[in-house]
């Protein structure tokens, strides 16, 4: 099946037929793993997957392809760490029936797609070419031709990235927009040292979203995802500033005081306690810096 977008007659959705493959996803058979796709990963997608050096990224595609391979054939190519440093991760994690490979040729993953169900290479970054090209061709040449052979021969395609030092992704943002889905897993930094964010910041096929998850020897452990409060309204903010202030102590207040409290500047408290004087809720009394505010209402009359 080919998922590339191809040049169509306007259609009503009600006369359009959905592939069968969109409803017959990739299972790891850990609830957690596939939550973060959106229960599952559609045959042919695919995704980046970046963090910082050390943070976890190659002990979490191991631990997942490791479940896959119990249904799936699956390969992990690694232009980063040799067969035996691989390996040697494995036997700590526990992984024993993932296919690894030293292969970054692009021509070679790309006739690999075709044994395969998932794929990752690690990294994007160290793939090569006999062909000759500049930077910018070579990027576009490696992401039209893996992403297009993982579609074709419904082989799902991870690449892992590399960030800077500032956190950004190395090189253009053409990888991270040809994908259907892009991951990025960083340190919790109000957690301990284990604790890691997973967060799903794009995904064509499900939900978005950040899940905790701790680091362990034996890999890494998803706890739940984050949930996110809605932000409140310019105007339930202001209410609550209000009230805020009327609940100042003691009942004389200052707009010196509002300021210390709310962290505001003289011109929002200015224009606070003014709307509580024009509501009636505050009476003034003095001018200039002796001025202090009283409620028209004491909380226990």
């Amino acid at each position: 099946m080919n998922l590339s977008i191809k040049t169509s007659a306007f259609t009503k959705v009600s006369e359009i037929n959905i592939p069968k493959i969109f409803f017959n996803r990739l299972s790891t058979g850990v609830k957690e793993f596939d939550s973060l796709f959106g229960e599952g990963i559609l045959p042919g997608c695919s995704m980046t997957f970046c963090g910082q050096a050390g943070v976890g990224k190659t002990t979490m595609l191991l631990q997942m392809m490791e479940a896959l391979a119990a249904n799936y054939e699956v390969g992990y190519s690694s232009g980063e760490e040799s067969n035996f440093q691989l390996a040697f991760t494995c036997r700590r994690l526990g992984v024993k029936n993932v296919s690894i490979a030293n292969e970054t040729d692009i021509d070679n993953l790309v006739a690999a797609t075709k044994e395969l169900d998932v794929l990752v290479i690690d990294s994007f970054q160290a793939l090569t070419s006999t062909k000759q090209m500049n930077s910018r061709e070579f990027e576009r040449y490696a992401v039209n031709e893996l992403v297009t052979a993982g579609k074709e021969n419904e082989c799902v395609i991870i690449f892992v990235m590399h960030l800077t030092k500032a956190g950004e992704l190395k090189g253009s943002t053409l990888v991270p927009h040809a994908v259907d889905v892009n991951f990025k897993i960083t340190r919790d930094a109000e957690g301990d040292e284990t604790a890691r964010i997973i967060n799903v910041y794009k995904n064509r096929f499900g939900s978005t979203g950040d899940y905790h998850a701790n680091m362990t020897r034996a890999g890494i452990e998803i706890s739940e995802r984050v949930e996110v409060v809605a932000p409140k309204s310019k105007a339930s903010r202001r209410r609550e500033l209000l009230e805020g202030i009327l609940k100042m102590d003691p009942p004389m207040i200052t707009k010196q005081g509002v300021m210390k409290k709310f962290n505001l500047t003289a011109s929002q408290a200015y224009l606070a306690l003014k709307e509580l004087q024009d509501s009636g809720e505050i009476v003034k009394f003095g001018r200039g810096e002796d001025t202090v505010f009283k409620k028209t209402k004491l909380d226990n009359a």
